[in-house]
């Protein structure tokens, strides 16, 4: 863990006793999210499927079984360690990989995967811009990426606290997809779903 992390609230980095605590209620109360991305990534089982960030590995264990391959990253080694014994199986038979690392620096080659997942990822990205490249750059052509923004400017909340304590950027969808395009993504479309405690959850697609 790097020098200042600990200083992280737990629905950022989970660590520890608490942490697991936190990742089993993201299990129970992050469903809805998972759901809405699931049904507009639609996973394949020739699909080649990275989760960023992939948390516990409940969404691609839950969503996404039926896939080739799949793959997660997090920042969060006690995320990393938990994905890893839940899909133990497949790490056994060669078909998964989970690695500790920054959304910035993805560690797979370009072109390693036909579809990309990221919930809640990008408002806490330290690097977002760099982040949606590196997306781009592993996804091959053809590619496709969905985002979920639980917190976005659109929602009609007054995101001032997330914003002054956490250094979210509460994004707007103009800049949601400028920062699609810029990163490469060509048919960038822009929906919106509900959830708990979500009354507008922007759902973002874009292709490569």
């Amino acid at each position: 863990m790097a020098s200042g992390d600990d200083k992280l609230p737990q629905f950022l980095l989970p660590r520890g006793f608490v942490g697991r605590i936190t990742y089993s209620m993201m299990n129970i109360g992050h469903k809805a999210i998972y759901k809405n991305v699931a049904e507009l990534l639609t996973p394949q089982p020739d699909d080649d499927l990275l989760d960023v960030p992939c948390g516990n590995g409940y969404f691609l264990k839950k969503f996404a079984p039926q896939v080739s391959s799949l793959a997660g990253l997090d920042i969060s080694e006690l995320g990393i360690r938990l994905a890893s014994k839940k899909h133990a199986d497949r790490l056994a038979a060669g078909t998964a990989e989970f690695v500790c690392g920054d959304a910035a620096e993805l560690p797979w080659p370009d072109g390693r995967f036909t579809a990309v997942a990221s919930m809640g990822g990008l408002p806490a990205f330290s690097q977002p811009e760099e982040s949606l490249k590196q997306i781009y750059r592993v996804l091959r052509p053809g590619g496709r990426a969905v985002l979920s923004i639980e917190w976005n400017a659109e929602d009609g909340k007054d995101h001032t606290k997330e914003h002054g304590k956490y250094g979210f950027r509460i994004w707007t969808e103009d800049d949601v997809r400028s920062l699609m395009e810029g990163s490469g993504f060509s048919d960038v479309s822009i929906a919106y779903k509900t959830a708990m405690g979500m009354p507008k959850m922007m759902l973002v697609r874009g292709l490569k």
